[in-house]
């Protein structure tokens, strides 16, 4: 056996003790990191709804969700820093007629149950009013409420127009084709605008309701989403692949865009800074005026949400193999920032990114979580475990709002 001099000995000593304290030093930190991006999120109040069925709508320090049990919704009316209740208000619910998330404007809150559209008041639940539409339709998209006018659709085909303080109806229409209207109307200027399952896109007078123009894709390919009106043009996509811009006026054709993919879209594209962002198989951005293609990027996936400009970037999720991605572009050049993967099986609904304060949240109702990332870094800061089906969370005052398919949570952010 060779024999080791002391010197050996006490330099082989050192190394191994160096090489000990490096892994238990390397050892710490990862120990550090597994207990920061797993320790669990604690929410600041957690209220149990019952069956809950919508986002969360936040305003003046109150959070509205709709939830209930079997047979009827509830509209519950959360204190936003406490949790307590406020106030509740039973809706008439009748099975597979549908609901939409609430919206609130001018004090007061609107949501539809059963095929009527209800108003409550913001402060008391009191109802000021509610509008049967009598046909028993789906009322699944929530309101748009502009001035002194509330406006919906439902899926037989029908836009109404109510006045907001009385629920007077001052005029409907109705698309006597026997078609689905495919999303909640769009109001610009003095025209409303919406989609059908027939492949057309219709614009009405906002006063009077009547039909200005009408245009045909000739596909007959549903317009999922709602139409993008921005400066003199109505841009919109259909699920045959294809994005379109007219002239919001005339109706006119101005230019159309053949996606790289026949990936069914349900997302409206985002207009901003001369440019139309969408995202099919890969995520294009097209000049708004031409429809040239200013860049795209080969992602190769499909498309789990709409996509979110924010401050430059563009977010959004792609699936592709066995994994979903979020990926963040750069606005102007289609670099890509950064892009982080999600574990977990694929499925859930599609739910779109929410970016505020510098972090990018996203809901999986597949795994029931919320992610926290870095909106900059794409590093992920926080998951939030729902245990359950989610929707969308909200963002107000620095607070997350998570609605799920029986409570509403507030997690106040962590640092870093």
């Amino acid at each position: 056996m060779k024999s080791v001099s002391r010197r050996q000995w006490s330099g082989w000593q050192r190394a191994v003790t160096g090489l000990t304290i490096g892994v238990l030093v390397v050892a710490s930190w990862l120990a550090w990191r597994a207990v920061t991006a797993t320790a669990p999120v604690i929410p600041s109040w957690t209220y149990d709804v019952g069956f809950g069925s919508s986002t969360p709508a936040v305003a003046d320090g109150v959070v509205y969700v709709l939830g209930g049990e079997l047979g009827e919704n509830r509209m519950y009316a959360l204190d936003a820093a406490t949790g307590k209740q406020r106030w509740t208000r039973k809706l008439p619910n009748v099975p597979s007629i549908g609901y939409s998330d609430p919206v609130v404007a001018g004090g007061v809150v609107y949501t539809t149950s059963d095929g009527r559209m209800y108003a409550l008041d913001a402060a008391t639940g009191e109802q000021r009013w509610t509008y049967d539409t009598r046909n028993r339709a789906k009322v699944d998209f929530s309101p748009v409420v502009t001035g002194d006018a509330v406006y919906f659709s439902d899926d037989a085909g029908r836009v109404y127009v109510l006045d907001a303080a009385t629920g007077k109806r001052r005029w409907s229409y109705e698309n006597r084709d026997l078609v689905d209207i495919t999303s909640s109307p769009v109001v610009a200027g003095d025209a409303v605008y919406f989609g059908d399952d027939a492949g057309r896109v219709h614009a009405l007078d906002a006063a009077t309701g009547k039909r200005r123009w009408s245009y045909e894709t000739g596909y007959r390919a549903e317009v999922d989403s709602s139409p993008v009106v921005a400066g003199d043009a109505v841009y919109f996509d259909d699920d045959a692949g294809r994005v379109y811009a007219l002239d919001a006026v005339t109706g006119k054709h101005r230019w159309t865009y053949r996606k790289h993919s026949l990936l069914d879209t349900i997302f409206s594209p985002v207009v901003a800074e001369g440019a139309v962002y969408f995202t099919a198989s890969s995520m294009h951005a097209l000049d708004a005026a031409t429809g040239e293609q200013r860049w795209i990027d080969e992602i190769r996936g499909i498309p789990y949400s709409s996509v979110v400009l924010a401050d430059g970037v563009v977010y959004a999720v792609h699936a592709r193999k066995d994994e979903k991605r979020v990926y963040a572009l750069d606005a102007a050049t289609g670099t890509e920032r950064w892009t982080h993967k999600f574990s977990g099986t694929l499925g859930g609904r599609y739910l779109d990114p929410v970016v505020a304060d510098g972090v990018v949240y996203l809901s999986d109702d597949k795994e029931n979580r919320v992610h926290a990332l870095d909106a900059a870094t794409g590093e992920h800061r926080w998951t939030y475990e729902t245990g359950d089906r989610t929707f969308r969370p909200v963002v107000a005052d620095g607070v997350v709002y998570i609605s799920t398919g029986h409570t509403v949570s507030a997690v106040k952010a962590p640092a870093g």
